[in-house]
């Protein structure tokens, strides 16, 4: 029976899609790159690292949600947190790996001179989509990287486990890459996606000729990339010259040369994801988190609250008045962002004298950076590159070279498109702790709610001297106040689900 069967168990359906036929046209391509594009993660990251560190409280709406987990630095490797980082950006990389290599049957079309059509030029549309899926490629693998290596900056520390290919057996034991490892995949990508990457958008059709598109992957996103890679890494003075080339290249056909903070008056239109204009959009790359005709794919800020960002909207996590405390009674635009406008605050709110706990949970602070968007609530795009971390990653470069002047002059540039003008500049830095303050301290109002305060901890957090700042008020129900920079949850651990099935790949230290 078993010999004489085969054919009764080896039957190719007539839907079957096999690689060999996914991918057979240019078009077909550019079909297979959005779905990648539709594969990047982010929510994960921002919400964990919202409720770990130092940006969130317990909420009016709150039932419970965090309380026994991120509030209070439970992280292992049964962590929902963890397994999702890992899984999501995995599923990016397998997309990609997908596209990548199922493209070796496209046929491409030869130009015709004797039309008028200037997007016949399917040789350079094939290799613009096949450089922007090798940078997302790249970009998956640095958010493991960011997450779960040993250290950034040892190349010989683990990593995590290269996929630079289509794995043909679900069961194989792979074992974590070396750090240096991963990173020189990165680094092949972007080489590869630099060389490839058109800068007039050579797709026929609607899209044509949208240079000035940031939900799309363009050449500042390659140097923007290697900027906080570098960063990242320890690399400053390579960092610091990626940051000078945003300054100053021309990235679009707008011939929009480099790029620049958003004006004060404009700021608000970021979060709700508006129309600006190149000339003054920091916002180098971003996820599009809705499809032109109004149907949303995902809903975000649901993670802080249940129906709005108002004060009406059941949030289940508020502002840490630790970080509302440093835009509060400001003229700080950021402080209109990070706390929605709705937002309560009690006339006593920092009277010393009175610290009675369930007085000051009267107060209401939303979180205010995700208002929603094209008239759908709870929906917004995921800001993945923006100028303003550039400039603070040139900031760090001066911190590292002694050069106070230069810190303070990065950080007041910032200041002087956030504040009222006039107001809200940084005094005299004199020594480097004060510089690598200054700078976190930047970085923490800043990107409030984008899904850094945690690796910025891990990173910059001893040469500040600063660990997680909860404002007492608001870890009083549990007493997790605080956790040091260099305490092992900093590193993520490598998910149960992978090591139970996966028997060669090391766990991190500490879990």
């Amino acid at each position: 029976m078993f010999v004489a069967c085969d054919d009764a168990i080896d039957i190719t359906q007539p839907s079957e899609l096999p690689p060999d036929r996914v991918y057979e046209t240019v078009s077909d391509m550019q079909l297979g790159l959005n779905g990648v594009y539709a594969s990047i993660p982010g929510e994960t990251q921002i919400y964990f690292t919202s409720l770990f560190t130092d940006e969130t409280a317990i909420g009016r709406g709150n039932g419970g949600q965090g309380t026994d987990g991120e509030l209070a630095f439970m992280l292992n490797a049964n962590s929902g947190d963890a397994a999702s980082i890992w899984l999501s950006n995995y599923s990016l990389i397998n997309a990609a790996n997908r596209l990548i290599h199922g493209v070796e049957n496209v046929v491409i079309q030869e130009d015709d001179p004797t039309t008028a059509d200037v997007n016949e030029d399917e040789t350079a549309w094939y290799n613009h989509i096949l450089a922007q899926a090798h940078a997302l490629r790249a970009f998956g693998h640095m958010q493991l990287l960011t997450y779960f290596s040993e250290d950034m900056t040892d190349d010989s520390s683990l990593g995590v486990i290269l996929v630079d290919f289509v794995p043909e057996d679900i069961y194989a034991q792979l074992p974590r890459n070396t750090t240096g490892e991963v990173f020189a995949l990165i680094n092949s990508d972007l080489d590869f996606a630099s060389t490839n990457l058109s800068v007039t958008n050579p797709q026929p059709g609607d899209n044509a000729g949208a240079e000035y598109d940031n939900t799309y992957i363009k050449p500042g996103f390659i140097t923007a990339f290697r900027a906080r890679m570098a960063a990242y890494r320890g690399d400053l003075a390579s960092a610091k010259a990626f940051v000078d080339e945003l300054d100053t290249a021309v990235y679009n056909t707008d011939a929009v040369t480099g790029y620049n903070l958003t004006p004060r008056a404009n700021y608000k239109t970021i979060w709700s994801d508006g129309p600006l204009n190149p000339s003054f959009d920091e916002v180098i790359f971003k996820v599009n988190r809705a499809n032109p005709g109004g149907n949303t794919t995902g809903n975000f800020a649901q993670v802080w609250s249940s129906i709005n960002s108002t004060v009406d909207g059941s949030p289940f996590f508020e502002v840490n008045r630790a970080l509302f405390n440093l835009v509060y009674n400001t003229s700080d635009i950021r402080e209109e962002v990070i706390v929605d406008p709705t937002a309560e605050v009690l006339p006593n709110y920092n009277d010393p004298s009175v610290s009675d706990y369930q007085y000051f949970t009267e107060d209401i602070l939303p979180v205010g950076k995700y208002p929603g968007s094209e008239n759908l609530a709870l929906l917004n795009d995921i800001k993945v590159f923006r100028f303003s971390e550039m400039v603070l990653i040139r900031a760090e470069y001066f911190a590292s070279i002694g050069d106070f002047t230069n810190v303070r002059a990065q950080i007041n540039s910032i200041r002087s498109v956030r504040y009222s003008p006039g107001s809200g500049q940084v005094g005299p830095i004199s020594n480097a702790t004060d510089a690598w303050k200054a700078i976190l301290n930047e970085r923490r109002i800043e990107l409030a709610f984008e899904g850094h305060r945690y690796v910025d901890l891990r990173r910059l957090g001893l040469l500040a001297d600063e660990q997680v700042d909860r404002d007492p008020r608001d870890c009083e129900f549990n007493g997790f106040c605080t956790i040091p920079s260099d305490d092992y949850r900093f590193i993520m651990p490598i998910p149960r689900a992978e090591t139970a099935a996966n028997t060669v790949i090391q766990q991190n230290p500490n879990y």
